[in-house]
């Protein structure tokens, strides 16, 4: 009996259904949070796409001036055969031979002829070599070259870009968690003021109208609390989406807003501006793109010149009214050719391609000038920013350390019955905003320095 409900015991455990484990919460750096968006992003995945797509570019522009080898074979029956009356010119020529053969005389004056067999079967291999493609086949090489340069700088722009977002959604994850915690802070600091003012007001020493005024500053700030800790849900959810985490994954952000002296702080504008237009890979793009423009109008000028083709070809025939054939019944054919063509006349089709080539070439150059008047601009705000950053760490850092003071004396000082409830709750409040203030400085200053290096093409990943 006991052996039985063992075996049905373990039945059971079999078939139902395991609870499903809590998945574990991951906890997230900096650095593994770039690297989760960069293996993830499908923006990027599209461009290391697109780069091999180049490369492969790259062959086939080789492979058109190749030489193009093709097998063939094929198998014809006339299903009736094509025939043709001539005069019989054996007729006039034996007709002196008539007196002695009388049968020539029934000779007829026409024939008829058959051109062709039932079946006809041919396979053979042919070789052709283009010689001269009017620059249209160097101009395809260069071009598919400059494709793939193209590609890469747009790899590079898109992982900076990428680099970049993440790093400012990490550091909006830090911010919304560090409001979080001032909000939390300040309403603890307005429960301890209640509670404070309750015990002075029961001994008598508080006025009823302090006591509600603790009590107004405590349900004030519960909403701040909610929000700040919202904001935070909706700054974590930004930061999945980046990273291409499902609702599952179940994670959290490691890491802390602090200052750090930057490599930069002592660059200036012009250096900034310098390195912005030698290593942006927006900027560096135009150079491809002017090559492949460039090379779009050597195309548009082949298509005014002549084109030289060499082929040969190698192949064997043979014609039978069945198809019991053997190797002595093809015939071998050994020919090579030398083609030219000479475009003469195309409408106006050549000359309006040169033109619209020429075009796009200008066009090109007159972008190139508005992206660079876009990167100095971008580097001047970015620069600025920077250094605006920087005061205000230098200001909020200073502002908490005389709040913090502050309110201690505030508190000291109420209850030794020296200062007002106004004053504490004033000085709660700059303390509250001061903060806010500096966790809002960090988070401006570390995006600054991130700034900086996006708007000069220096991005190549996290800092210090």
């Amino acid at each position: 009996m006991f052996h039985r409900l063992t075996l049905i015991f373990i039945c059971l455990s079999l078939i139902s259904p395991v609870p499903a484990l809590p998945q574990e919460r991951m906890i997230l750096s900096l650095e593994q949070c770039v690297n989760i968006a960069l293996d993830k992003n499908p923006e990027f995945q599209i461009v290391q796409k697109e780069l091999t797509k180049s490369k492969i570019g790259i062959w086939e522009a080789v492979a058109d001036l190749m030489p193009m080898i093709d097998a063939s074979a094929s198998l014809s029956h006339a299903w009736d055969i094509q025939t043709s009356k001539i005069p019989n010119f054996l007729k006039p020529m034996l007709a002196p031979l008539a007196p002695s053969i009388p049968e020539l005389a029934e000779m007829p004056d026409f024939v008829q002829l058959a051109f062709g067999l039932e079946n006809t079967v041919t396979y053979g291999v042919t070789l052709s070599q283009p010689i001269f493609l009017g620059g249209a086949g160097i101009a395809g090489v260069q071009m598919a070259y400059a494709s793939r340069r193209s590609t890469r700088n747009l790899l590079e722009s898109t992982r900076q870009n990428i680099i970049f977002q993440t790093v400012d959604a990490f550091y909006a994850c830090l911010l919304a968690r560090e409001l979080v915690s001032v909000q939390e802070e300040a309403l603890d600091e307005a429960l301890a003021n209640l509670d404070l003012v309750q015990k002075k007001y029961d001994a008598g020493s508080a006025s009823g109208f302090d006591k509600m005024r603790a009590e107004v500053e405590v349900a004030n700030l519960k909403p701040e609390v909610i929000g700040a800790r919202n904001n935070h849900q909706v700054a974590m959810t930004g930061l999945r989406m980046i990273l291409g985490l499902s609702t599952e994954d179940q994670f959290d952000v490691e890491g802390h807003l602090e200052y750090a002296p930057d490599t930069f702080e002592g660059i200036t504008l012009d250096e900034l501006e310098t390195q912005a237009f030698e290593k942006r890979p927006d900027l560096l793009d135009f150079t491809a793109q002017k090559d492949i423009a460039r090379m779009g109008i050597a195309l548009a000028r082949s298509e005014f010149m002549p084109k030289l083709y060499f082929s040969t070809d190698y192949s064997f025939l043979a014609m039978k009214n069945d198809l019991k054939l053997t190797q002595d019944d093809f015939s071998k054919g050994f020919t090579s050719a030398i083609s030219l063509t000479v475009p003469l006349f195309r409408s106006l089709k050549n000359y309006k391609g040169v033109q619209k080539a020429r075009l796009d070439y200008k066009i090109i150059i007159d972008s190139e000038k508005q992206v660079e008047d876009g990167i100095r601009a971008e580097v001047e705000i970015a620069y600025n920013l920077f250094q605006e950053a920087k005061e205000k760490y230098k200001s909020a850092k200073e502002s908490i350390d005389l709040a913090e003071e502050a309110l201690r004396l505030a508190n000291l000082m109420y209850e030794e019955g020296a200062s007002t409830q106004l004053d504490v709750l004033s000085s709660q409040l700059a303390m509250t905003q001061s903060r806010l203030n500096y966790a809002t400085a960090l988070y401006e200053y570390q995006m600054s320095r991130y700034e900086l290096r996006r708007v000069s093409g220096t991005l190549v990943g996290i800092l210090d």
